[in-house]
């Protein structure tokens, strides 16, 4: 795999990170996200991106003018997912949690390819980035889908239910309950 291939992979998942984390950063500002498991989640995602695009920035492998370019490779990117994401911050907090869902889900997308390109071309740095990033991406997918069941509770006042639609959600997860063919 070519050096530009690289830098062009890197360059855009690097600048989907950097456009969700401004969609977090003005979630956590909402006033509609007020449950503290949701405000708590919002932080750690944050704090993980910001991990990461230094991650990104230390490597030395963007390309020239990424700062200056992002909205326009985003765009080529990701499509109008990323646009989706950006709308409506009147939403729900419920609703904002299912597209930052979606969004990490995007992300690690992202870092499973770029990881089997740094494998591919025997970039060692930059596959154990990608391969620890990753990791962390995972860690907080799943806590988006243990927080969310409490935040739509909350919103359709039945936070009685909540534990239970955490364990079942989880449940559903569970290698064991895959259907096996």
């Amino acid at each position: 795999m070519s050096n530009t291939s690289i830098k062009n992979y890197t360059t855009d998942l690097y600048e989907l990170i950097k456009h969700t984390q401004t969609v977090i950063r003005s979630q956590k500002n909402s006033e509609n996200v007020m449950n503290p498991k949701a405000v708590d989640l919002l932080h750690d995602i944050d704090m993980a991106f910001t991990n990461q695009i230094n991650g990104f920035e230390d490597l030395g492998i963007l390309n020239e003018g990424t700062g200056k370019k992002v909205k326009d490779n985003l765009a080529k990117a990701t499509g109008k997912i990323a646009g989706f994401i950006d709308s409506a911050r009147d939403d729900a907090a419920s609703k904002m949690l299912r597209d930052d869902y979606t969004a990490l889900s995007m992300i690690a997308s992202g870092y499973t390819m770029l990881h089997t390109s740094a494998l591919g071309s025997g970039n060692e740095e930059l596959a154990n980035f990608t391969q620890q990033s990753l990791t962390r991406i995972a860690q907080l997918i799943t806590e988006t889908s243990k927080v969310l069941p409490h935040i739509v509770a909350e919103e359709i006042e039945v936070s009685d239910i909540a534990e239970e639609a955490e364990e079942n959600t989880q449940k559903a997860w569970n290698p064991e309950n895959f259907l096996v063919e």
